[in-house]
């Protein structure tokens, strides 16, 4: 009975790699690894970006400070995709003057923004860029956030716009890690630019 324990003991996979058996030395290493799960990301985003549109068209949005996404993770997050969609017969478009009710807006941190006209592909628009990076949350210290600047104009409004009207959504898509830092080429002569 002992034998046939032992040999089903030897048969059943083992649930951790071992280490390679080193008979020289006394003692061995095992690596140890951490890896973030995606599947329960802490994080907010912005419930609303109002738009104020102005007589000429210029939009002006909430502060960067009153609109961001904050990362509530025990670990850095980084925002891969930003995703537009229209509603309510409303186009995402860069030039205001193509159809009826057109929209043309950007938003992201101060240098990154992404305009809602290239979002509103299918697919979205890929982000790569570091200053879409958010460090990690600590009890001690204030949450890591990436504060979103607004900006835009709107023509051909044909829609009654007295009151907020819903013209789309935002899907930010978040996940654990960052973007690397792309470092700029020197100058061929090595002078700053």
């Amino acid at each position: 009975m002992a034998g046939m324990t032992l040999a089903l003991g030897l048969a059943m996979p083992a649930t951790a790699a071992l280490a390679e058996e080193d008979a020289r030395i006394g003692s061995n290493t095992t690596l140890v690894t951490v890896v973030a799960s995606d599947t329960n990301l802490r994080f907010k985003v912005p419930t609303v970006i109002p738009f104020v549109a102005a007589s000429d068209g210029t939009l002006t949005g909430p502060s960067p400070e009153a609109t961001k996404i904050e990362n509530l993770s025990a670990f850095g997050l980084k925002v891969t995709n930003v995703k537009v969609n229209s509603e309510n017969g409303w186009s995402h478009s860069s030039d205001v003057n193509s159809a009826e009710n057109s929209i043309d807006w950007k938003l992201g941190p101060k240098g990154a923004m992404v305009r809602a006209a290239g979002a509103a592909g299918e697919s979205g628009t890929a982000i790569t860029d570091p200053l879409w990076n958010m460090t990690y949350y600590s009890n001690d210290t204030t949450t890591d956030d990436i504060q979103l600047e607004t900006a835009g104009s709107v023509g051909r409004v044909t829609q009654d716009i007295s009151s907020p009207v819903h013209i789309g959504t935002v899907t930010f898509t978040i996940a654990p890690g960052a973007h690397a830092a792309v470092q700029a080429d020197a100058p061929a002569d090595g002078s700053l630019s």
